[in-house]
């Protein structure tokens, strides 16, 4: 058979057709092969390891502090008040004399003074009749405050409830639960207190309210005043995140665990209490697990996070 000889243009042509198909059939294989890796770590992404340290965890409730014991003074005659021997806001005794009345003709003692008394030591407080005034029986002429220690009442949570409830016999005893006052110039009042009672049934909002006494030495804390109350305990050995290292997905709270191939995997993570930049972690991840710590925007489930 005779020999074929092609002009030299279309072997050329040829040759580059041949060259052009084995680079798009190589570049498809490369690009194939990219597909099904995970993605490399994007910039600005970084992995730590989950760590376990003693923190202070505080939970604020807005407080309304009352006396301890707060009475309406009363006459129990009609009449007119000869005196009141005491001013607005004075401390007295028990047995100082508050008020003297002049009974009306026909009444009770009408032939005798008489002496309205402190039944406790405290504070007076507005007087709502003076003298010459006249007065009936039943009618309140003041009121009387002892404030030698003062009750802040707030509300809690039923779940803040029961986890105080369920560490309370620990806290008796060994004082972990330290519960302090600020008041309206942000300043911490200097007495510590503790929780003194629990109201007996829940509001309609499902809170609880909780009582905390604190001693008032100075007088400094008086009836009405608003304060926030911080109970804070000390929790040992807690597991915590950044909180930078969470997202959330309806509803629920995530974190990118890092298994030993280096590829992230989405888990949902229970936070029990947050503070300033961390979440004390209840359940979903241990201490010493690797996590995505920054970045975690630019992840998505089961990209590489490393090389």
């Amino acid at each position: 058979m005779p020999s074929r000889t092609w002009p030299l243009g279309v072997g050329m042509v040829l040759i580059a057709g041949i060259l052009v198909a084995a680079g798009l059939e190589g570049a498809g294989r490369r690009l194939g092969a990219q597909a099904a890796l995970p993605a490399l770590l994007a910039p600005g992404v970084t992995v730590a390891t989950v760590r376990a340290e003693d923190v202070t965890v505080t939970e604020r409730y807005v407080g309304e502090v009352r006396s301890r014991k707060r009475v309406d003074i009363r006459t129990l005659i009609k009449g007119h008040v000869l005196s009141a021997p005491v001013k607005e806001g004075q401390a007295v005794k028990e047995g100082d004399v508050l008020f003297r009345i002049e009974p009306a003709p026909g009444a009770p003692g009408g032939d005798r003074f008489a002496l309205i008394k402190a039944p406790f030591d405290g504070l007076v407080g507005q007087l709502s009749r003076q003298e010459g005034s006249v007065v009936l029986a039943g009618e309140a002429l003041t009121t009387l405050s002892d404030n030698s220690t003062m009750r802040v009442y707030f509300t809690v949570p039923e779940q803040r409830y029961l986890e105080y409830m369920s560490r309370r016999d620990e806290d008796e005893g060994k004082g972990s639960t330290v519960v302090e006052l600020s008041l309206a110039d942000r300043r911490k009042y200097p007495q510590a207190g503790k929780i003194g009672a629990i109201e007996a049934q829940f509001d309609d909002n499902g809170g609880i309210a909780f009582r905390a006494d604190f001693p008032n030495p100075e007088g400094l804390l008086r009836h009405g005043q608003v304060g926030t109350v911080s109970m804070s305990r000390r929790l040992r050995g807690a597991v915590v995140v950044p909180q930078d290292a969470t997202f959330e997905k309806l509803g629920r709270r995530y974190v990118y665990v890092v298994d030993g191939d280096r590829v992230a995997h989405a888990r949902e993570v229970v936070a029990r209490d947050e503070l300033e930049d961390l979440f004390v972690v209840k359940e979903g991840v241990e201490a010493g697990e690797k996590i995505v710590s920054g970045g975690v925007r630019q992840v998505r489930d089961g990209d590489k996070v490393g090389p």
